[in-house]
């Protein structure tokens, strides 16, 4: 990592910092920013390799030190630490912190300090398409609470299955209750991938995989060909498709986590490149 982004690096955190102590307080912002970095030390070396001082109310209440051997780590590998962190720090505020923390944070760092953090290989515009899509569907969940029309979208609980059987001929798991009705069928190779993915934070999805999983998933399949074909708005694709907001939901919360899609507001929604690669082949 070349020693210019030491710079571009203490504004991101301290941007977060400063975004985080307007949500909530300085105090709080503060405890769970070195939450955050301790909890990510074993899975991130740069985190073992930056010194965070309290110092006053310069920079955002602290500065930063780095070890001499921090411009030996690869900067994809530093951008994923960061992007964590974000996260995590967003996770941790996300009732307080609302729609755009993240369009905050821009704002905070600058145009100048934003292009470093995208030579950096910080994607800010997928973590701001998550938090949009998160944020959306935990109001609309509280709504229907509020109004005691919450559901379960599985139709069952842990407690309603009394066994579970693995098909190796399907490679699927069987969910069955009591009565010896299946309940569901799980996709076990899909399952131990997600759980792996969400426990070391790094996705990698290869185009065969994107291309099984899409093949699996018709409607998200024709749903995302029809986006960059036709090149419709959210609603038309809607009802052009014949799909109810709950699987229109799932399709693009499926999407957006295979990085096929993302939000450029609460209400517009772009195929990436990668998603035009993707439907190109």
């Amino acid at each position: 990592m070349e020693d210019m982004y030491k710079h571009t690096i203490e504004d991101f955190i301290i941007s977060i910092y400063t975004v985080s102590s307007r949500r909530t307080s300085l105090k709080f912002a503060e405890e769970i920013l070195y939450d955050a970095i301790d909890n990510l030390q074993e899975r991130f070396s740069f985190f073992k390799k930056i010194e965070i001082k309290k110092a006053g109310l310069i920079g955002g209440g602290f500065q930063i030190n780095f070890s001499n051997d921090i411009i030996h780590l690869q900067t994809n590998e530093v951008a994923r630490a960061l992007e964590s962190l974000l996260r995590i720090i967003y996770d941790d505020i996300s009732d307080e912190s609302g729609l755009y923390f993240v369009t905050e944070i821009k704002n905070h760092l600058g145009k100048e300090s934003i292009n470093q953090i995208i030579q950096l290989g910080i994607d800010l515009d997928q973590i701001q398409s998550e938090q949009h899509f998160a944020y959306t569907r935990r109001k609309r969940k509280n709504e229907l609470k509020e109004n005691g029309k919450q559901k379960n979208p599985l139709g069952y609980t842990w407690g309603s299955v009394t066994k579970w059987n693995y098909n190796e001929a399907s490679k699927q798991v069987e969910l069955y209750d009591k009565d010896g009705k299946v309940l569901d069928k799980i996709n076990l190779h899909n399952a131990i991938q997600r759980y792996v993915e969400n426990l070391s934070g790094i996705t990698e999805t290869s185009s065969m995989e994107l291309a099984n999983l899409l093949k699996e998933h018709e409607k998200s399949y024709s749903f995302l060909k029809l986006i960059y074909q036709e090149n419709v708005d959210f609603e038309t694709a809607k009802q052009m498709l014949n799909l109810s907001n709950d699987e229109i939901d799932k399709i693009i919360k499926e999407l957006i986590e295979l990085r096929l899609l993302q939000y450029v507001s609460e209400d517009e929604i772009k195929i990436t490149e990668s998603g035009k690669e993707f439907i190109e082949k």
